[in-house]
């Protein structure tokens, strides 16, 4: 599927990207910052590649990267475009950032770490050294 551009959302971007960045306190190399979202609930969760090879996990302190996310998916119905179920944002330490959309059907919150673990797999590989704490 292409993307439709929104110049509206683009303005979106940047914001997030720094909100990501300021989130990280450690050192990274690569950040990933994983959305699910319909009208109501959504789910998140951000993942950074530490300079030792593992990633690490973050889920507290990200609300208003949280916020910014439903900014920007409030934006794409404002535009009367499809709107996205899932997103991951992906920030270098340098600063350059892209984001990749998903449309699938997230309304079975109980199947959150099925996909979770399919995102894994998909972005970081098999067997993936990761902090959880």
């Amino acid at each position: 599927m292409s993307e439709t551009i929104i110049p509206e959302a683009e303005n979106f971007y940047p914001k997030i990207g720094q909100l990501i960045y300021d989130a990280i306190l450690d050192d990274f190399d690569t950040a990933w910052m994983r959305v699910e979202m319909m009208d109501d609930t959504w789910a998140y969760g951000m993942f950074y590649l530490k300079p030792n090879g593992r990633f690490q996990y973050l889920n507290t302190g990200l609300n208003k990267v949280t916020e910014k996310f439903r900014e920007l998916r409030n934006c794409f119905k404002s535009a009367g475009c499809e709107v996205w179920s899932g997103a991951t944002f992906i920030l270098s330490a340098q600063g350059k950032f892209s984001i990749d959309y998903t449309y699938e059907d997230v309304s079975d919150v109980g199947r959150g770490s099925e996909r979770r673990k399919v995102w894994i797999k998909k972005y970081f590989g098999d067997n993936p050294v990761i902090d959880w704490e």
